[in-house]
């Protein structure tokens, strides 16, 4: 998930350059989709030739989080990436974040673009929609499944205290400042991995009238609790499809986090005590992968962090590229 938070200060002169001169350049066409009364679904489209390979984003993130990545795959594929209910341009309606209806929001939307089978990309939350796809669609509407930190039972997860009660360590808040648009990519990319694109950032952020600070998230109220509430446990035995998992795989918290020289004292033993935490939770769920789901190629990336897409590019692209080039079972 982003962390949003306050990183900096700017005089409007600053926020008016920062707010209408930034052009998003990656190469995509973007759509709403409707697949609900009043509800629609922001769809990006980088083009390429070949078969569907659909991204799905994390939670907290929309599909401009992959602005930087997706593009990479169009050379054999049409590259789509799809921004779920309830996040940056899409609807926010009040119901609708079971995995049963994410699901079908994704199936709604291959339809009206006329896909009828396709590859699917999720990274973290996303995998919740993947698992639920991969178990509840038929062979001719799911492809390849890849999992960028997302193979995981998202609903056992949330079911675990020691997950989901923090302290979750943050890059400290910096000494500099910068335009608030600016501050907050910076954070972001310091947060999660190098290269965190702009657009995700301003597609999820709400800023005051003057635009100088943030204000909150573009997520509707209560999405987490709903999304915890309502997804459903992962039956990996049942998935048939062929699957790629690739998670990142720190050794220590500083590895992690890699603002941990920066901590006081007692900020380093927390980010110690959750990274321990983390490694133990994660580490059941991948052996979960790999026993479970029958013939998955796991890929444990040594450094790699939650954003391994970000962090560990060249890696995940040369993965990825092996996996979608294997001939069909």
């Amino acid at each position: 998930m982003v962390i949003i938070q306050p990183v900096g200060e700017t005089s409007m002169a600053d926020t008016r350059t920062a707010l209408h001169t930034w052009v998003d350049t990656s190469p995509h066409t973007v759509r709403l989709i409707r697949v609900a009364p009043n509800v629609d679904i922001e769809v990006l489209d980088w083009g390429g030739t070949g078969e569907p390979l659909v991204f799905l984003a994390g939670f907290g993130n929309t599909a401009h989080i992959f602005d930087g990545f997706a593009p990479q795959f169009t050379d054999g594929h049409h590259v789509l990436g799809i921004t779920r209910r309830g996040f940056g341009a899409s609807s926010e309606p009040t119901s609708g974040y079971d995995s049963q209806t994410l699901a079908r929001d994704i199936t709604i939307v291959m339809d009206s673009l006329h896909i009828q089978r396709a590859s699917f990309v999720a990274h973290s939350f996303g995998g919740s929609e993947l698992n639920y796809l991969a178990t509840h669609s038929s062979a001719e509407r799911v492809d390849r499944l890849i999992y960028l930190e997302a193979a995981l039972d998202f609903a056992q997860l949330y079911s675990d205290t020691a997950w989901v009660n923090g302290p979750f360590p943050h890059p400290p808040r910096p000494s500099y400042h910068l335009p608030v648009i600016e501050a907050q990519t910076l954070y972001s990319g310091r947060s999660a991995g190098s290269g965190y694109p702009e657009a995700d950032v301003r597609a999820i952020l709400k800023l005051n009238s003057r635009g100088d600070s943030i204000v909150g998230a573009r997520i509707v109220d209560s999405a987490a609790q709903r999304l915890m509430r309502d997804t459903e446990s992962a039956q990996f035995t049942r998935i048939r499809a062929p699957v790629l998992a690739i998670y990142g795989s720190p050794t220590t918290a500083a590895e992690k986090y890699p603002w941990w020289n920066e901590l006081d004292s007692a900020g380093q033993r927390q980010a110690d005590v959750r990274f321990e935490v983390e490694r133990a939770i994660l580490g059941r769920q991948h052996e979960r992968v790999k026993h479970e789901v029958q013939g998955a190629r796991v890929i444990e990336i040594p450094g790699g962090r939650h954003y391994v897409f970000l962090n560990e590019g060249p890696e995940v692209v040369h993965e990825m590229r092996v996996f979608l080039a294997l001939p069909e079972s």
